[in-house]
């Protein structure tokens, strides 16, 4: 098996028994960005559920998938990967695969430019407190940071505080509520276009490929104009993709010659404990289609 960092599965290694058995998830999060799992307890887990493949994919920030990638030695395969946030009309999510390994260092250019926008998202929750206290829904942005937890501040900590302060019942209600597109103490992030993210992730040998599309507004109209600026990929299997999506997704993929990747943007088990990590995996042949395209960015 390919060691931890080696952007390469070989298929053949995966026989077991003369069947294909590879469990891939490629959008995960950890206590690196908004997930509630430290990288050694998100590997923990995959390990636990036999997970070959991950690609640890935080919000802004390359230091879990770093982290996972070093702790898993020769467990497992961990491909460097991101979550971008970009903003166009409404937001738009764009993944990167295997970033350059130099790019993954402290103090190169790439990680002065995230912990910019890093810096962004924790005025940005300021103001987002701040305005909840103009409604009358007060809470403590000294809470917020403690539950982010020295991680960047993003608004799901923002929504846990507000249930913590009984403001509402859950996260989904939270963000319903108050801190969603268009609710009251919503504020936008600093504003990264779409294709200024995926030329970012071209710069540092990554592939670019558009998350959750089933959250984006007017999708197909969306891909067809970020293909003319390099997108490399669609995230067809996701939580949030209809079966309807999902066949759409598919044709939009073929037709402009796109990788159609999968995981399941697992961020903490589901209320009810159900752990989604590993459930959506990827159409076969994404990781190599996905590695084929970022050696495109590598010469």
């Amino acid at each position: 098996m390919a060691r931890s960092g080696q952007p390469f599965v070989s298929r053949s290694s995966l026989v077991h028994k003369g069947k294909l058995r590879v469990t891939i998830d490629l959008h995960i999060h950890t206590t690196a960005s908004d997930g509630d799992m430290t990288p050694q307890q998100l590997l923990n887990l995959a390990l636990k559920r036999r997970l070959r493949v991950i690609a640890v994919t935080d919000h802004d920030n390359t230091h879990g998938s770093r982290e996972v990638q070093r702790l898993a030695h020769d467990q497992l395969t961990v491909i460097p990967a991101i979550e971008l946030g970009a903003e166009d009309h409404g937001l738009i999510d764009i993944l990167g695969y295997f970033i350059r390994p130099a790019a993954l260092a402290d103090q190169t250019p790439f990680q002065h430019w995230l912990s910019e926008l890093r810096q962004d998202r924790q005025q940005r929750a300021r103001r987002m407190v701040q305005r909840l206290a103009e409604i009358g829904i007060p809470i403590s942005f000294e809470r917020v940071q403690e539950l982010a937890n020295g991680a960047p501040i993003t608004r799901p900590h923002i929504a846990r505080a507000l249930v913590e302060a009984g403001h509402a019942e859950s996260i989904k209600d939270a963000f319903n509520r108050y801190i969603d597109e268009h609710a009251p103490a919503y504020v936008p992030r600093k504003r990264l276009a779409p294709e200024d993210a995926i030329a970012k992730l071209h710069q540092v040998g990554a592939c670019a490929v558009l998350a959750h599309p089933a959250r984006v507004k007017n999708y197909p109209a969306l891909i067809e104009r970020l293909v003319l600026h390099g997108l490399d990929g669609v995230e067809v299997v996701h939580p949030d993709n209809s079966a309807d999506v999902r066949l759409n997704l598919r044709g939009l993929a073929k037709q402009y010659n796109l990788v159609m990747t999968g995981g399941s943007d697992f961020h903490r088990p589901d209320r009810d404990g159900k752990i989604t990590l590993g459930l959506f995996n990827p159409p076969d042949g994404a990781v190599e289609a996905l590695r084929a395209r970022a050696q495109r960015y590598n010469v």
